[in-house]
């Protein structure tokens, strides 16, 4: 859990949510000194004061409501992972039991098989003997009652049950990172991170020019920028890995714990170099796109559907295509050749967004289903304040790209 006992997370939960160390201690069946001792053990650790003491209870101070918010949700998260691996109610006895039972070695154990995919590089990485891995592993299965694991032809890995399970754990996680960042930022410190995965062909100076603002109010702030193809930002982001997804909109999502929030229409425009004999023509016509091959992106991308639609209805003739999936790539060939691409207006509109300066728009409209550029989040996030303000400061700069 981010380094974070989960013991010493549960005692504080159950205090703040029971309003005292006697009834945390009778709900977790401990002792009241044990619960206590865990409490001062998790404000040593985080630096703050969580609970003020009192003659009738204890009572969360600020930094300590803080805390309860993410501890909450993390609780909550790892029922409904356990729930949803049983078969049980996350709220009912039997996934409420589960939870209580879990160690900080089950979770360190099904994360690092999850990550390796292996049970022997998954104990190398740990630096533990596989034995003892093994022990950690097969006694979470047996608490989950399911079966987590199975033979591959490099091992011992995970079930789809079991990549599932961790999955949904180390998005639970992800609250206890969270909290962190939300305590050190009322500490007054600003060491706080978002992780931006950025679809291919997204205008990522949007995102710089959001995160540069960002940075400048909270100069302790770390911002990433990952660019890769959906599946696996999509993946990242629902694991907790990811913050956010910033470019084309699925819309709706493939997935029922994601949601989107459009931005700005940005269409597709047939592109080629400056110099290309239909640039800055007027009045042009599908017919003058003939003597011209294309660049394409690989049929796994949904813009392949599109340029292959498009040049269906305009009857082009099939030719010897190049497949390129990166601006870069598309841009260098398009560069030294006369050859056409299907691009997004901003991928080469010399406007604010800073397409490629060696690259033209044909003054031909191109049919297509409406194509919208904006954020995908988890449906059930709650960003720190840092997150927010970036989130905000990229749908401020994202309002001059919107107009035509």
């Amino acid at each position: 859990m981010d380094g974070t006992r989960l013991g010493r997370l549960r005692a504080f939960d159950q205090v703040a949510t029971a309003g005292g160390m006697t009834a945390a201690a009778a709900a977790l069946r401990l002792t009241q000194p044990a619960v206590s001792r865990a409490v001062r053990a998790l404000e040593a650790e985080l630096g703050a004061t969580l609970v003020e003491r009192r003659g009738d209870g204890a009572v969360p101070t600020d930094a300590g409501r803080l805390l309860a918010r993410r501890t909450g949700r993390l609780f909550g998260q790892l029922r409904g992972a356990v729930g949803i691996a049983t078969g049980a109610a996350p709220d009912g006895d039997a996934a409420t039991r589960i939870v209580r039972a879990l160690a900080d070695a089950h979770l360190r154990a099904l994360s690092a098989v999850w990550t390796a995919q292996t049970f022997r590089r998954a104990a190398a990485a740990l630096g533990i003997a596989e034995p003892t891995l093994h022990r950690a592993a097969r006694d979470l299965e047996k608490l989950i009652g399911v079966a987590l694991y199975r033979r591959t032809r490099d091992g011992v890995g995970l079930s789809a049950a079991g990549a599932e399970l961790a999955r949904r754990f180390a998005l639970a996680a992800a609250e206890v990172r969270a909290a962190r960042e939300e305590l050190a930022l009322a500490r007054g410190s600003a060491a706080a991170t978002v992780v931006i995965g950025v679809l291919a062909l997204a205008p990522v100076r949007l995102v710089a020019r959001a995160a540069e603002a960002v940075l400048g109010a909270h100069p302790g702030a770390r911002v990433t920028i990952s660019e890769a193809p959906y599946a696996s930002l999509a993946e990242s982001l629902r694991s907790g890995a990811l913050d956010l997804i910033f470019g084309a909109l699925r819309a709706p999502p493939p997935f029922d714990d994601l949601a989107e929030a459009a931005l700005f229409d940005d269409p597709y425009r047939i592109a080629c170099r400056r110099g290309h004999p239909l640039a800055g023509r007027r009045d042009l016509t599908p017919a003058d796109l003939r003597p011209y091959g294309w660049v394409v992106p690989t049929a796994t991308l949904p813009r392949r559907a599109v340029v292959d639609r498009v040049r269906a209805a305009w009857a082009l003739p099939a030719g010897v295509d190049i497949e390129a999936d990166s601006l870069g790539g598309i841009v260098a060939v398009l560069a030294e050749t006369d050859r056409l691409s299907l691009l997004p207006r901003l991928g080469v509109a010399r406007d604010g967004a800073g397409g490629p300066d060696d690259l033209a728009v044909l003054d031909l409209p191109v049919p297509h289903p409406r194509r919208v550029v904006g954020v995908t989040t988890r449906a059930d996030w709650l960003p720190t304040a840092v997150q927010a303000e970036l989130l905000e400061r990229l749908r401020e700069v994202s309002r001059p790209a919107a107009a035509p």
